[in-house]
């Protein structure tokens, strides 16, 4: 299975497309900064597609899960609309699975991923700087702006929550665009802005929720801080009421396009949040996370470094910013006020930060319906918006003293990063080597001797992982391509992902048809395993077992191979004469025939009588699949369904070995019955029908098979 292009190639391409843009800009425009820029980008990008896998927690869940919903509307893929089901809600958590799901009918799936992590890591930076340029855009601090590059490369990254990841950027695109534009909101500004928060919206709820907020705060500081330095009246004077008030109407023009957002904010956060049991973190925890800048620590303690000269960096910062308003201060306009000196409109960054950090300390760790790592995602957002309040009246040499250090912390964090990616890319492709000896359509279930333990967060090449499980869900990628259910995927517990299961899995990881034994060193305490697997792969630190078929023929393969009928029924009705009985319980063995997929299926009589034993059939209303096991060479089929009980016809089809053989046939309302004949070269040893029924949205439409006759064709 070929899971990854070509990646020399991939780079090569991205190296000319990057000198023909080049060669096409002004010289002029190449300044320092922009060069520095695009070396900073390009060298955050490379490790995305220099190694064949990003290594996080959760990303391969959700390769997986984008894979599913991609197939899931084939009906070839019997075994995931079995135990899949589709969650199609516009949730707040979506943006990575539209990306995925749309780029998989172009590239491989793992590279979709690194589509996404790419525009996750790429964009933030962008984003931030356009964020700061919107601001203060002749005297914008470009070193402190460098600080995005750091913060692209985070913990959240790492844990493989892609959908947050792509959720900062667009917080500051959205932030950044009203800011430049809230004093000229034009009908197709107002449009794009809308946009703008639907794609955070989509993201993830949380900055969704910050972005109103702050975008509300923002508005009404903003606003009050314009009419109070505009009608700030003098010592003779009085205040203009009538322009108090007009100059707060841009405040409710604010609100009043801002009505639809707080409507879905309102909506969402009421029927998610509240009345669910709240997990609190310690205050210590808190205080050594807030000042350790854990938001950008995932692999060990060497990040902590990068952090802690980051908020060094921070404070001087800070205190150059309040040194520069004592001096204005002190060199104001005798008649000029205090407050106005010392107020110029950009404290409300300062204040954004300061409630940030309140929400850091006050708001949970997570909450019983599914939110979680709360604290961690506002963490990241405190140091991000407050930097526009920094001053940036700096001297020359501060300035670029600022962006030296920044850069270098910058590469320094890279250079950690990129080595771990280089040894976890090891592991995880040995981890993946037995992809291709999953057959199509299986279970697949993964069992360690500590779930999420030390065994899991430790590598032979780089030591302990201290704070993210990069091998947690690499299984999944042994049921990408081919159908298969990966039967420890999260996702499909949680009520906030697109894929969700349809029953408890418990019942097929019990009998599933491959297991993934991970870090276990003594398989004896797993008796299952030696009784009814066999393994058929052995790596370095794990084990893959398949279910062990039987060879014991069934009874009717005594029979001559020139021809077989079978028989759709319910238990104890009449049958055809030389006929095998299928009841609707009756499942698939080796060597054997039955029914695949495991359902509700019904048999019903319909006046079948010993002239016409046929007339009763096996019916349900979800796909059903019905294989059976022969030699290889040419077959004529001929399938009898028998006609539907419901006021409107319904629309049949079949797929035989996944061509389609009948497709939408409409099926009368009378007592009678349709057949259908067609012949099929059989090269595997199976016939594998799949049978279902176009679904309508008045009644429940069912398929009502009656009988199957198979006839080999001589040479």
């Amino acid at each position: 299975m070929n899971l990854v292009l070509d990646t020399n190639f991939s780079l090569l391409t991205w190296f000319k497309i990057w000198m023909v843009y080049l060669k096409e800009m002004r010289i002029k425009n190449l300044t320092p900064k922009v060069l520095l820029l695009v070396f900073l980008l390009v060298l955050h990008l490379l490790p995305i597609w220099i190694f064949t896998y990003f290594p996080t927690q959760d990303g391969s869940s959700h390769i997986y899960n984008s894979y599913v919903l991609k197939e899931y509307h084939k009906h070839t893929n019997y075994r995931l609309r079995e135990i899949y089901s589709l969650n199609l809600l516009l949730f707040p958590n979506w943006s990575s699975q539209m990306i995925m799901t749309a780029f998989m009918h172009i590239v491989p799936p793992i590279i979709c991923e690194k589509i996404v992590v790419s525009l996750s890591i790429g964009l933030l930076p962008l984003a931030f700087l356009y964020f700061l340029y919107g601001i203060d855009r002749r005297r914008m601090n470009f070193g402190l702006g460098l600080v995005g590059f750091i913060f692209s490369y985070n913990y959240l990254l790492h844990m493989g929550f892609y959908n947050f990841s792509l959720s900062l950027p667009m917080f500051f695109f959205s932030l950044g665009f009203w800011w430049r534009h809230k004093t000229r909101l034009t009908l197709p500004r107002l449009g794009i802005l809308y946009l703008l928060l639907l794609l955070t919206y989509l993201s993830h709820f949380q900055s969704f929720l910050q972005l109103v907020v702050i975008m509300t705060c923002f508005a009404i500081y903003s606003h009050l801080y314009i009419v109070l330095t505009d009608t700030r009246p003098s010592k003779d004077s009085k205040i203009n009421w009538k322009q108090v008030l007009s100059g707060l109407m841009p405040l409710v023009h604010f609100v009043g396009f801002m009505l639809p957002i707080y409507f879905i904010m309102l909506a969402y956060y009421l029927s998610s949040t509240v009345g669910y049991q709240q997990n609190h973190w310690q205050f210590t925890h808190l205080l050594e996370y807030f000042f350790n800048m854990k938001s950008m620590v995932y692999y060990s303690d060497k990040h902590i470094i990068v952090g802690q000269l980051v908020l060094v960096m921070l404070a001087i910062a800070f205190l150059l910013t309040v040194w520069d308003r004592i001096q204005r201060v002190i060199h104001r306009e005798r008649d000029q006020p205090i407050w106005v000196s010392v107020i110029d409109g950009k404290e409300q960054f300062l204040l954004a930060a300061g409630g940030l950090t309140w929400l850091f300390f006050y708001v949970p760790w997570s909450v019983e319906s599914g939110g979680g790592w709360i604290n961690d995602r506002v963490h990241i957002y405190i140091f991000l918006v407050l930097i526009p309040f920094f001053t940036t009246n700096m001297h020359f040499y501060i300035r670029h003293t600022f962006t030296i250090v920044i850069t270098l912390l910058t590469l320094y964090h890279f250079g950690l990063t990129a080595y771990a990616y280089y040894h976890l890319d090891r592991e995880t492709s040995e981890m993946t080597t037995a992809v291709d000896k999953i057959e199509p359509h299986s279970t697949l279930t993964f069992r360690s001797s500590l779930w999420d333990g030390p065994a899991h967060r430790t590598s032979p090449y780089i030591g302990p992982i201290k704070y993210t499980s990069p091998f947690l869900h690499v299984p999944a990628f042994y049921c990408i391509g081919n159908g298969s259910v990966f039967l420890n995927n999260y996702e499909a517990e949680l009520p906030y992902f697109p894929i969700n299961y349809k029953t408890n899995p418990d019942r097929w990881i019990k009998s599933a048809d491959y297991v993934l034994a991970w870090r276990m060193e003594n398989h004896h305490d797993q008796p299952d395993l030696e009784r009814s697997y066999e393994r058929i792969h052995s790596g370095i630190a794990y084990s893959l077992y398949q279910r062990r078929k039987t060879d014991k023929a069934i009874a009717w393969q005594k029979q001559s191979f020139d021809q077989l009928l079978y028989d759709f029924q319910p238990a104890g009705a009449p049958h055809q004469a030389n006929s095998i009985t299928v009841e609707p319980n009756i499942c698939y063995r080796e060597h054997g025939y039955g029914w695949v997929t495991v359902s509700n299926r019904d048999g019903q009589y319909n006046n079948a009588t010993e002239e016409f034993p046929n007339r009763d059939f096996v019916t349900d209303h979800f796909d059903g699949v019905f294989k059976i096991d022969l030699p290889n060479g040419p077959y004529q089929v001929k399938v009898q369904f028998a006609s539907s009980p419901t006021p409107k016809p319904v629309r049949l089809n079949l797929i035989a070995n996944g061509k389609k053989i009948i497709s939408n046939q409409i099926l009368p309302t009378q007592n009678e019955l349709v057949s259908h004949s067609y012949t099929l070269e059989i090269t595997d040893g199976q016939l594998t029908q799949i049978i279902y029924v176009k679904q309508e949205k008045r009644f429940e439409s069912k398929w009502q098979w009656a009988s199957c006759y198979i006839k080999r064709i001589e040479d």
